[in-house]
């Protein structure tokens, strides 16, 4: 069948025609004749356009990329595979793993380039929230950028005048984002769709002001407690102890635990359980898994010992929140 491309403004929006900010489909650079699925284009407003997605991917669908002058928010439902920034030259400078249950906000105020490349059959779906830098410094968040840099506690890739970070995705913050996708792909609301992508990119700003760089911990501990986070978000059903994680990052136990809380916010088990919850309730809600496989897939082998932190750190029983999922689709 191919890949349906659509591009277009909303009714409200004052633009003849949408101003793509960031990479395309519809670009030479891809011929999408292997890739099935949809991919939409949506302008806003002006200096706001909104991609949203959800595709099978083909062996064409990997390539260099380029992006205008902007910030990115990007949230991820289904995804694999991964991207680098590059240099003006071409160099790979730094690798970004795609996974889903993330939020990437990328900072590109000189614009960006890139590469990637995504496993054939992947399925890929989400959302691209893109502002330009006028309208992102009308929105009054023009300094938060002013704090970015490798040192920065949410930090995963930078170079070449771009930084990109990884932020948790609060639950309710992720309904939203389930909210304005499905009301771009099945819905013609373009007033409802607006509103719920201004609330998105307002949340945003606002988790990224609460996260402070992380300028207590030593620079030569830092990137090894990055690490340690990548590892446990990337093997989550992995019975980690702070001894093995210790080790695989070249920390002792005390930096790590120190460092960590300084770092992140959480000790190391907090933000190791918090992970794996929002995990679950996302393989959960999506209906791939039962509670008891999704339970494990992130670590808890007793299922009514994940039952009692689930409702704790969510309000309700895993099984309501699956049945709350299918009667949204309904």
């Amino acid at each position: 069948m191919g890949l349906r491309m659509e591009q277009r403004t909303l009714v409200q929006s004052d633009q003849v025609d949408v101003v793509v900010l960031g990479p395309s489909p519809a670009d030479e650079t891809h011929s999408a004749l292997s890739t099935e699925g949809a991919y939409k284009i949506l302008g806003v407003r002006p200096g706001l356009t909104i991609s949203v997605f959800d595709m099978i991917i083909g062996a064409d669908f990997s390539g260099r990329f380029a992006t205008e002058p902007c910030v990115a928010i990007d949230f991820l439902f289904e995804a694999s595979g991964q991207g680098w920034l590059l240099s003006d030259e071409g160099e790979r400078l730094s690798a970004i793993p795609y996974r889903p249950g993330r939020i990437y906000f990328m900072a590109a105020p000189k614009g960006a380039i890139g590469f990637y490349d995504v496993p054939v059959g992947t399925r890929f779906k989400g959302m691209d929230i893109r502002v330009d830098m006028a309208l992102w410094q009308k929105l009054g968040a023009g300094e938060l950028l002013t704090t970015l840099d490798d040192q920065h506690s949410l930090h995963m890739a930078s170079g070449n005048g771009t930084w990109v970070g990884v932020l948790p995705v609060p639950p309710q913050l992720l309904t939203v984002a389930r909210a304005l996708f499905d009301s771009a792909m099945v819905e013609n609301d373009d007033l409802a769709f607006e509103a719920r992508a201004l609330d998105i990119i307002n949340a945003s700003i606002t988790a990224m002001r609460k996260v402070q760089p992380a300028a207590a911990i030593p620079p030569r501990d830092r990137r090894p407690l990055q690490r340690a986070r990548d590892l446990m978000i990337a093997e989550m059903s992995r019975p980690w102890t702070l001894d093995e994680l210790a080790q695989e990052i070249g920390l002792t136990q005390k930096r790590l635990k120190t460092g960590f809380k300084a770092m992140y916010g959480h000790a190391v088990y907090a933000f190791l359980q918090e992970q794996r919850l929002l995990e679950a309730r996302r393989l959960i809600e999506a209906g791939a898994t039962n509670v008891t496989q999704a339970a494990l897939a992130v670590g808890y082998g007793n299922s009514s010992h994940f039952s009692q932190l689930f409702l704790r750190r969510f309000g309700m029983p895993p099984s309501r929140a699956r049945a709350a999922a299918a009667e949204q689709k309904e």
